[in-house]
């Protein structure tokens, strides 16, 4: 495999393996901008949601689909976010998003009273800053750093995002409940321009840049490896060659289709729970506000350990089946609030957010699938064609909170669940490409983890 040259054009030449693999660096760096964006974007939204909609006299219904608004964003920018990190990597949208995020939640702070600013800052600001630098161009560094550990570095990266909320939720419930909701905004705006935005510089975009290889392997490592793989008495169990789609030919599988499916009904489920989370443990379950917000945090904290470890159990064993187990056990998980006796709660607390952690397989999976050289487009169609659903998650969750109740919400995303993970069960390896991507070569010289057709 050949190295490829630095950006001063100055040929690479014997390499030595560095102590600790700078894509450790460039993960932590993303796992911080991830977790601080999880934390305020979900996680603090649903802390944020009682005292603004109290505060403006809106209901429950008329906050989702504020909320719910910063979703249609990413239905509109996610595809050109996508282009932009492809084609220039991730530190400008990076720096753009958090800088737009930080002076959104300052304004949102200083000048909410009433809705219109509340979109205006909340929608077009915090949540598209979020949407921007938050979370797509932090996966995409990570996939390119790592290929044969890209499960568990993905899978901490999941992991972030929940210790984001096992950090901010209980924070600002804290801030809010001594000294308001304005407060925790101000004081969380602040926090990105003197911690977030310092820390995003370690993220490089490839190792490539930096005459490195994924993994932090040597070129004669990757030779050998790549020889394995064509001599079935060396190679490697679970091991295969990566492939290149391009966008057409990805499109093209029945694996592209199922795979969106399946992330949108889990999202729709998702976006709705966790903009009700609290509001529900305080209508449903009788818990305080600040009660709400640790119960929160306990999910976070369930969520970052189901974060590593499936990610650990993806780089094992088939990620569509550890996916459809995994969706599977959050649908269980929502039938005991069904059920609704007081100690499910905790139960159900630990099992659904042990299950947030499975969002970094559908981003391991694609890659797996499809390739690195389009990863940040075709994410972006991904996003782009699942926003819909999510957006409408928080607004059915909030019509029918306000005329049924959250018995009935639970029991709806139960079903949705269901049906995502017999999708993910089924969201099979796509075959080889009839033809090659006419800007990349069918095959690249690198591994992934070989799930079964």
């Amino acid at each position: 495999m050949a190295i490829q040259e630095s950006s001063d054009s100055t040929p690479i030449e014997s390499p030595k393996k560095p102590k600790i693999f700078h894509g450790w660096y460039v993960l932590a760096a993303s796992c911080f901008v991830m977790g601080f964006s999880s934390g305020v974007n979900n996680y603090g939204a649903t802390v944020f949601f009682n005292p603004v909609s109290e505060a403006l006299g809106i209901s429950a219904f008329l906050t989702s689909v504020v909320v719910s608004l910063a979703r249609t964003e990413n239905f509109i920018l996610a595809p050109l976010i996508g282009y932009f990190i492809d084609k220039f990597g991730p530190r400008g949208p990076i720096l753009a998003g958090m800088t737009l995020m930080g002076i959104g939640l300052i304004m949102f702070g200083l000048f909410v009273d009433n809705l219109f600013m509340f979109i205006v800052t909340w929608t077009f600001m915090v949540s598209l800053g979020a949407n921007i630098g938050g979370f797509a161009p932090n996966w995409t560094a990570i996939n390119n750093w790592f290929e044969r550990k890209k499960g568990r570095a993905m899978g901490i990266g999941m992991a972030s995002q929940a210790m984001g909320g096992v950090v901010l939720a209980p924070v600002l419930a804290f801030i809010i409940s001594r000294w308001g909701w304005e407060t925790g905004a101000i004081v969380t705006g602040i926090a990105v321009f003197l911690l977030v935005i310092p820390i995003s510089r370690f993220i490089r975009t490839r190792p490539q840049d930096m005459g490195l290889l994924p993994d932090g392997d040597l070129p004669k490592a990757a030779s050998s490896a790549v020889e394995s793989e064509s001599n079935p008495s060396t190679a490697v169990a679970g091991i295969t060659q990566t492939i290149n789609f391009s966008i057409g030919q990805a499109r093209r599988t029945s694996s592209f289709w199922v795979l969106m499916g399946a992330l949108g009904l889990r999202q729709m489920g998702q976006a709705g729970m966790q903009l009700h989370m609290s509001p529900m443990l305080q209508e449903r379950y009788d818990f305080g506000a600040v009660e709400a917000g640790f119960l929160i945090g306990l999910l976070a904290v369930t969520g970052a350990i189901g974060g590593i470890t499936i990610g650990i159990v993806g780089d094992h064993f088939p990620r569509r089946q550890v996916m459809g187990i995994v969706v599977a056990l959050e649908a269980l998980s929502l039938l005991l609030v069904v059920l609704g006796t007081f100690w499910f709660v905790y139960v159900f607390l630990v099992l659904f957010g042990f299950g947030q952690g499975v969002h970094a397989l559908n981003r391991a999976m694609l890659g797996e699938y499809f390739g690195n050289s389009h990863y940040a487009r075709l994410w972006g169609i991904l996003s782009s064609a699942t926003t819909p659903l999510a957006a409408a998650g928080p607004i059915y969750a909030g019509w029918t909170a306000d005329n049924s109740g959250y018995g009935a919400v639970v029991f709806t995303f139960m079903f949705l669940y269901a049906l995502s993970a017999i999708l993910y069960w089924n969201c099979r390896r796509p075959s080889l490409p009839t033809m090659p991507s006419q800007n990349e070569p069918p095959y690249r010289s690198s591994q992934t983890q070989g799930n079964e057709r």
